[in-house]
C-alpha cells in the first residue's frame, strides 16, 4: 500500500502520464495497481517483463541510454537495490520540463549480498566505513544526502517529494519527486539534420 500511495503521489501532480517502467517485473502489480491508467507505459525489465501491456526484455540501464526518455513523463525506478545510478542518468538524459521521478531504494538489501554502492561512496566522499556500517550508523543522512544530490545536477530542480519506509526483514525506501529539468548546456532538443 505504502508503494502504491508513493506512486499516486506523484501521479497526482504529472497531468501528462507517461510511464517508462523500468523495472516492471514479472508479476506487474504496479500496472495492476496505477500504471494501467496511464496515458502511455512501456516497462522494461532484464529478467523478464510481464505480459500484461507493451514491455521489454532490457536492462534499466541500458533503456536509460538507448531511450528517448523525453517521450516519458513519469520514470519508475523499482529495483529493490540502488536506484542511484539509474536515476541520475535519467536527470542527466532528460530534456527540459517537469516529470515525476520514483525510487525504491533498498540498499540493506543490496549491501547484505556484497554489493558496494559505489555511487553513495563517491555522492558523499565516505571511504573510512565499510558500506554496511556507513548505511546502518547513517541511514537517514545518507539517503537525506543521495536525494540533495540529485538536485544538485546541473539544470534540475527538485520541486517536491514523498518517502515511504516499508519496515521488515529489509528496510525499503520509496521516494516521490517532481522534478524541473532545463536544457542542458551544449544539447540540442532535437538531432542534428546535417
Amino acid at each position: 500500500a505504502l508503494k502504491l500511495a508513493v506512486r499516486r503521489w506523484v501521479w497526482d501532480r504529472i497531468p501528462d502520464r507517461r510511464v517508462l517502467d523500468l523495472y516492471c517485473g514479472k508479476g506487474g502489480k504496479m500496472w495492476e495497481g496505477i500504471w494501467k491508467e496511464a496515458d502511455v507505459y512501456l516497462g522494461c525489465d532484464k529478467f523478464g517483463p510481464h505480459d500484461f501491456a507493451t514491455t521489454l526484455k532490457i536492462s534499466a540501464e541500458r533503456a536509460v541510454q538507448s531511450f528517448d526518455l523525453d517521450t516519458y513523463t513519469i520514470f519508475d525506478v523499482d529495483c529493490y537495490c540502488s536506484p542511484w545510478a539509474v536515476a541520475r542518468k535519467i536527470l542527466r538524459r532528460r530534456g527540459p520540463g517537469t516529470f515525476g521521478l520514483i525510487l525504491t531504494s533498498g540498499e540493506e538489501r543490496a549491501l547484505k549480498n556484497d554489493r558496494a554502492n559505489e555511487i553513495i561512496r563517491r555522492s558523499i566522499g565516505a571511504s573510512g566505513l565499510s558500506d554496511w556500517r556507513l548505511l546502518v550508523r547513517y541511514r537517514d543522512f545518507v539517503y537525506g544526502l543521495m536525494l540533495r544530490s540529485l538536485g544538485e545536477l546541473p539544470g534540475i530542480r527538485l520541486l517536491g517529494g514523498c518517502k515511504g519506509v516499508a519496515s521488515g526483514r529489509q528496510q525499503m525506501h520509496y521516494y516521490g519527486l517532481v522534478i524541473e529539468s532545463e536544457a542542458k548546456p551544449g544539447a540540442s532538443l532535437r538531432p542534428s539534420t546535417r
